[in-house]
Order: structure tokens, then C-alpha cells, then sequence
């Protein structure tokens, strides 16, 4: 019963502010107007699942700058929210099944998301060039579930290299992020109305200029062990 709660009210405010960026962007040409919109879908989700978002480390941002979030993942709550707590124009590295979605592969189209298949690597390449292609016209930070989905269990599984190699490639800081709570509050009941807590920690970022093509595990390990370091 809460999984129906929930899941239909995260698809109608989706939906709700996807649409709303996506005629803003359509008739503007910006993509960096899907910020607005997504900061307002974060907090509304806040509002209604009654979360508190607490923030530590972005002190080791620099607000002009964009980077690559590499972040666990628990639940879907943890998309809307990662874009309130890196205050900046972020998207997302999306799987490719969303695109059998009509309606939402237009929305995420237009906000310059990029889907993967994450069964086929050479696919899976040439979608991350074509996003380094897409960055270098329009700037912009992504956030990326290294994991490849969503652990179940609130274990961290192993790191995939999409995240180094996008880094590497773009030459974008890598910022390793932990996500605490969502996990929990993914396994509540629905008649449990008390506030949850979820965390966002931001690590300093990583400097993706010193690792080349050949350093891709090492540097997947390095986004790994910073991520693992803030749990303890």
C-alpha cells in the first residue's frame, strides 16, 4: 500500500514539473532552466514525505563550478534530492529502460540527460561522448549511481567505471557523495508518520586531470574508498 503511495505521488509531481521544464526549455533553448524546476520537485517530495534534508561538505564545492556527484543509491527519492542539495544545474546519467516511457523520455531529452544501456558497454560508450560532446556546449554538473542501480539491501556495492571514465573524459571534478537515510525511509510503513532524515555528504572533489584512460579502476577504487570513508 505505501509502495502505491509513494509511487504515485513521485510520477503525477514528476510529471507535474518535468512538463513545466519542458516547455520552459522549449521555448527559451536554455536547458539550464531544468534547475529551477527540479529544486522545486525535490522540496515538494520533502514536503509531502515529510524529510529533512541535511547537507554536510559543501563547503568543499566551489559554487561556480560544475562537477560529476558519484553518489550510493538507495531509493528514487535520492534523484529529487541530490538536485536541492548540490544547488546547481545537474542531471542525470539515466537507464535506458525510461526511454520506453514517451512522455518522460521527451522531458529528459530536453533537460540534457542521457540515457545508458547498461547491458551493452559499446552503447554505453558512445552515450557517455556524446554527453562529454553535449557538456562542452551547454556546462552543466551530472549525478551518477556508480552501483549501476539500486541496492536493495542499503549495502554499497561495487563501483562500475562510468563515473571515472566521465571524468576523465571531461576533465570534470569527481565528487564522491553519501547518501544516508534513504534507505530507511524507503522500508517505512505508510501508516509511520514521523519525520525522516535524509544526509547528503560531499566529499572534496577529486581532480579527474591526473588519471588517464589506463587509471580508470584506480580512480573508480579512489571515488569507492572516499564514499566507504564517510561511512564510518
Amino acid at each position: 500500500m505505501r509502495t502505491i503511495w509513494v509511487y504515485s505521488n513521485i510520477a503525477l509531481w514528476t510529471l507535474i514539473f518535468g512538463l513545466g521544464s519542458y516547455f520552459t526549455i522549449l521555448l527559451t533553448g536554455k536547458k539550464k532552466y531544468f534547475r529551477f524546476f527540479a529544486n522545486i520537485w525535490g522540496k515538494t517530495l520533502s514536503l509531502i514525505f515529510n524529510i529533512k534534508l541535511e547537507v554536510d561538505g559543501y563547503e568543499n564545492l566551489n559554487k561556480k563550478d560544475n562537477y560529476i556527484f558519484a553518489a550510493n543509491h538507495c531509493s528514487f527519492i535520492d534523484i529529487p534530492l541530490l538536485c536541492v542539495a548540490c544547488k546547481r544545474y545537474l542531471v542525470f546519467v539515466a537507464k535506458s529502460e525510461l526511454k520506453k516511457i514517451p512522455i518522460f523520455k521527451s522531458i529528459l531529452d530536453r533537460a540534457g540527460f542521457i540515457f545508458v544501456d547498461r547491458k551493452n558497454s559499446n552503447n554505453a560508450i558512445n552515450s557517455m561522448n556524446i554527453l562529454v560532446d553535449d557538456i562542452s556546449k551547454e556546462p552543466r554538473s551530472v549525478g551518477i549511481f556508480p552501483e549501476g542501480t539500486r541496492s536493495r539491501s542499503g549495502i554499497l556495492k561495487k563501483f562500475k567505471k562510468g563515473a571515472a571514465v566521465m571524468g576523465i573524459n571531461t576533465g570534470m571534478p569527481v565528487v564522491p557523495v553519501l547518501i544516508s537515510g534513504s534507505h530507511e525511509w524507503s522500508r517505512k510503513s505508510l501508516f509511520n508518520l514521523s519525520k525522516s532524515t535524509i544526509k547528503f555528504q560531499f566529499s572534496k572533489p577529486i581532480d579527474s586531470k591526473k588519471y588517464t584512460y589506463d587509471d580508470r579502476q584506480f580512480f573508480t577504487d579512489s571515488i569507492q574508498s572516499r564514499v566507504e570513508g564517510m561511512q564510518r
